[in-house]
């Protein structure tokens, strides 16, 4: 009885996984290419900075050369917050030469995570720089401490902006510019093909999850919908901003720069924190359930991704106890029965998968100007399969630290690494 218990459940999450598989082939956003308008806007772009020595004068400088690329009616600054760093973050960041930089520093080791320092930054607007600025015309953007964006992709922001005034929140594609190793092509593959696809059906049908990095929204809904402390404050904050009816949308055509994490134990770090904070987000499902600002793909959706955690840590230990016993009975029973048929059914069903995931990411990297081989990413698609072996492990350790009481961010730690940028 538990072994068909197993099957049932390892077929039913496998179902869930052919039908995504086919909707987010079939879903895809329209190509968007907008005109920046006469409007005139003014462009923050807020940087958490936490012992970040090693990267944050590149980006600061590869930033400052792009902002004075942009067209006359965007007026742009950079906000580096200074989560009390103990390393020379602070000191470098007072002595950059870049005209757009302003520097803000929380003293006094509060390190309260990322939603407290992007709060700060609100404040500081609301109080100076953007206290005679309407609204609806100052653009927040939230980049990582490793993040480079070009003028094209930041003027296409602001011209969504522009051309939608029901706009609240944008998210943008995210790419790895340190393909320097297995594990950085992976999460490269993860956010060029699985989530941009998936991002692109959530526009299609209910609206998009912010990731953080690459993160835009206007100053009107940044004043009325603070950052919470979750450790995944960019989930967070997206459900409060359905909750208020706040219009989120994606634009895949344009990417946001990051550096991968190319070791193992840093990397799992940060995956642990990304699932710990989906399981301090279940809070928000009621709420999401009874919203009418909440389509019910948006809830079915959401549910499943937000009890992942849950879920993650029943289907992988299911999904072993089915391929045992159908193994196992295939080989005693080879000339009897289904069990046989049902293998090669699976990994024919998962190789046809690897090719699809294949073509998606050489479907959004042509999309945002990114151009790769099929044979590569048809490499990659297969070796990812290892990939989410890792990250299969996280949910377990994320439940655990979430139990003791273990709410303390774990932060990702950069490297300094040459930026493989490409030719505008």
């Amino acid at each position: 009885m538990l072994t068909n218990l197993a099957i049932g459940i390892s077929s039913l999450f496998y179902g869930y996984f052919i039908i995504e598989i086919l909707l987010i082939n079939h879903y895809r956003v329209p190509k968007r290419s907008m005109t920046k308008g006469k409007q005139p806007y003014q462009l923050y772009l807020v940087i958490p900075v936490l012992n970040e020595e090693r990267v944050i004068t590149k980006t600061i400088t590869q930033l400052s050369q792009q902002l004075a690329q942009l067209p006359s009616t965007i007026t742009a600054q950079i906000i580096a917050v200074d989560d009390d760093s103990h390393d020379h973050s602070l000191a470098l960041l007072a002595t950059s030469p870049s005209p757009y930089l302003q520097v803000l520093h929380r003293a006094g080791n509060k390190r309260q995570g990322k939603g407290a320092v992007i709060n700060t930054a609100i404040d500081y607007l609301q109080h100076t720089l953007a206290k005679q600025v309407a609204p609806n015309q100052a653009i927040v953007g939230i980049l990582d401490a490793d993040a480079f964006m070009t003028s094209q992709a930041l003027t296409q922001v602001v011209a969504h902006f522009e051309h939608d005034p029901q706009l609240a929140m944008l998210q943008t594609g995210v790419t790895i510019y340190n393909q320097t190793n297995w594990l950085a092509r992976m999460q490269n593959f993860e956010f060029m093909g699985v989530n941009s696809a998936t991002q692109q059906l959530r526009s299609r049908l209910g609206q998009c999850i912010a990731s953080g990095n690459g993160q835009f929204v206007s100053l009107a809904l940044a004043e009325q919908n603070p950052w919470g402390n979750s450790l995944l404050e960019d989930l967070e904050f997206t459900l409060r901003t359905w909750l208020l009816g706040g219009k989120v949308d994606f634009l895949p055509t344009q990417v946001v720069q990051q550096e991968a994490v190319t070791q193992l134990r840093p990397f799992f770090n940060q995956r642990v924190r990304w699932c710990q904070g989906a399981l301090q987000c279940m809070s928000y499902l009621p709420a999401l359930w009874q919203s009418k600002n909440v389509n019910w793909f948006q809830r079915f959706d959401t549910t499943f991704w937000i009890l992942m955690p849950i879920t993650g840590c029943i289907v992988p230990i299911t999904s072993l106890v089915a391929l045992v016993n159908l193994t196992t009975r295939s080989l005693s029973n080879w000339n009897q029965g289904w069990h046989h048929l049902a293998i090669l059914t699976v990994i024919s069903i998962a190789l046809l998968a690897c090719g699809a995931l294949a073509l998606l990411l050489h479907r959004n990297s042509s999309l945002a100007q990114l151009p790769t081989t099929f044979g590569q990413t048809l490499s990659d698609s297969i070796s990812f399969q290892a990939y989410l072996l890792i990250i299969a492990l996280t949910p377990y350790a994320a439940i655990t630290r979430q139990l003791l009481g273990q709410t303390n961010w774990t932060k990702t730690r950069h490297l300094s690494y040459a930026r493989l940028k490409r030719s505008y």
